[in-house]
């Protein structure tokens, strides 16, 4: 079965990316992570775990620097 994911950004590293999935309430199993060469990783997040609700941008804040 397939999921749709939102991305929210990269990561130097997996355990940044699941740090930053704790601190926002979201379950490591809603998580998809991609390896991106020696850059680290992407996270995207299964738009189901962000709530029907959630119109705000996550990545946002981890573009800005506000988580």
């Amino acid at each position: 079965m397939s999921y749709d994911h939102q991305e929210i950004g990269d990561f130097a590293n997996e355990r940044d990316a699941q740090d930053w999935a704790e601190r926002n309430g979201i379950d490591v199993r809603d998580l998809h992570l991609r390896a991106v060469r020696e850059r680290g990783v992407t996270l995207s997040v299964r738009r189901s775990a962000l709530g029907d609700s959630a119109t705000s941008d996550l990545s946002y804040g981890r573009r800005t620097g506000f988580f």
